[in-house]
């Protein structure tokens, strides 16, 4: 991949800026990259990426130009030491840059660890929200929550004649569309029996996983922290592929399904690959190639396991 390096230092006319306050080099972003292959190529962390182009989160976007060398003002010295200071804390209040996954290894913690003190679903956050990092400590210190929730209770404790009327044909509803969830239950038993003969390591089920993936891409569109039927980022297209392909529900996040799947070393087609520190995942077809929900401008469909930039980290089976 081509990558354009404009050198500040070569700018006469900004020297006496430089003086103060050293400029960046800049690189231009080309499809397939990430925050952190770039960040890797230039010797610098992600966050000191994110830093210097002043980004909330990880996602670039072909065509992007990036700084990606040159010293942040002395201002921030001070937030680096607030920072050491607050990881005795039990919540911590998110700020503009901050990850899950920066978060979590501040505080010594995993990524989980706070989805679930949280009740967390994916890896979106938003600045300014107080989350809990140290567990039970950290939800004892946010029981305002709880009362918020009681005072909805109480409105919801004196309902009109018309709503109560309206509760009870939806409860009708409900339970005249029962009945075909049990029949599909059925019918899965029934095909599940015959395959029943267990092996000793986990076994790849279900339909043919290539036209699977490719049925349930079409018509998609990458969103980031979506998960409909024609929204999804990479995680909730290989949760929605799972449960489509063997009936398996499968955690939300790419760091969940890692934990949830049994590592392999003889891929075979329906199993996920894992890249860039499990970062990003997509469904193994088979010879080679995945599909995959990549990025906004990529979108959702086949590629080569090849194709994306960085490394493999390895293929799981559930």
């Amino acid at each position: 991949m081509k990558k354009t390096i404009i050198s500040a230092a070569s700018l006469t006319a900004l020297s006496a800026v430089a003086a103060a306050n050293i400029s960046a080099s800049e690189i231009t972003v080309d499809s397939g990259d990430t925050l952190w292959s770039l960040s890797s190529e230039a010797g610098k962390t992600v966050e000191e990426v994110k830093s210097l182009n002043n980004l909330t989160s990880d996602l670039i976007f072909p065509g992007d130009v990036l700084k990606i060398d040159g010293e942040v003002k002395n201002a921030p010295a001070p937030t680096e030491e607030t920072k050491e200071v607050a990881t005795d804390a039990t919540t911590y209040t998110i700020e503009a840059g901050d990850t899950l996954f920066s978060i979590a290894n501040q505080f010594n913690v995993t990524v989980s660890d706070l989805q679930e003190w949280n009740n967390l679903s994916t890896d979106l956050i938003f600045v300014g929200k107080t989350i809990s990092v140290a567990g039970d400590q950290g939800q004892a210190e946010a029981a305002p929550a709880v009362e918020e929730t009681t005072e909805v209770e109480e409105v919801q404790e004196a309902p009109a004649v018309g709503e109560v009327e309206e509760v009870e044909e939806v409860e009708e509803v409900q339970e005249v569309e029962a009945a075909p969830a049990v029949e599909e239950v059925e019918e899965t038993e029934e095909v599940d029996q015959p395959n029943a003969a267990p092996a000793a390591e986990p076994q790849v089920s279900g339909g043919n996983a290539a036209s699977i993936a490719q049925s349930l891409a079409a018509g998609k569109s990458y969103v980031y922290g979506g998960n409909s039927a024609t929204a999804v980022d990479c995680s909730a297209f290989t949760q929605q592929f799972m449960k489509a392909f063997n009936g398996k529900d499968i955690p939300r996040t790419t760091y969940g399904q890692q934990a949830a799947g049994t590592q392999v070393s003889s891929p075979q087609p329906g199993d996920l690959v894992f890249f860039n520190n499990y970062s990003h995942v997509g469904v193994y077809i088979g010879n080679g190639q995945m599909v995959d929900a990549l990025n906004p401008s990529e979108g959702v469909g086949q590629r080569a396991v090849s194709y994306v930039h960085g490394h493999v980290d390895g293929y799981y089976r559930f």
